[in-house]
């Protein structure tokens, strides 16, 4: 379990979402370059304490996407962990910049095997999300609103 402010965070991986899939072989040309765009969103459900990660891939050549894949991953957190990061007084649940990008590791791992499940035995499957460090992709501390007080 990853720590925070010298306690352990503790949570577990709840359900796992496939928000868009789309693999379009027939847009590709053989032997034009290609680009990947990779995006994160975070959201919360301060009710239930969850946590919701969503990370994004769109494999492009020439501005056309051939690949779309979008997963999101929601984490329940345990009620002390997440008294941690909430501060209702600043109406924000802030979310420590190395336990959001282990979160944000996990969903594009599992991105990434929904990927190659959808792709295996097809000519698509030569195409993966790169083993990048994603925690790169943030660059500090996330500051989730909370939602008000009923």
């Amino acid at each position: 379990m990853p720590e925070s402010n010298d306690r352990r965070v503790n949570f577990a991986l709840a359900q796992i979402t496939t928000e868009q899939i789309a693999i379009l072989p027939e847009v590709l040309v053989e032997d034009k370059p290609i680009t990947i765009n990779a995006g994160l969103n975070f959201g919360i459900d301060s009710k239930q304490h969850l946590l919701k990660v969503m990370f994004k891939n769109v494999f492009l050549q020439e501005e056309t996407p051939f690949i779309i894949i979008e997963t999101g991953c929601v984490f329940a957190i345990d009620p002390e962990s997440w008294e941690l990061f909430s501060s209702q007084e600043n109406g924000f649940f802030v979310l420590p910049k190395n336990f959001a990008g282990h979160l944000a590791t996990l969903t594009a791992s599992t991105a990434r095997g929904i990927l190659h499940n959808k792709t295996e035995n097809t000519p698509m499957n030569r195409f993966f999300i790169p083993a990048n460090n994603i925690e790169e992709m943030i660059p500090d501390n996330l500051a989730l609103p909370l939602e008000p007080a009923s």
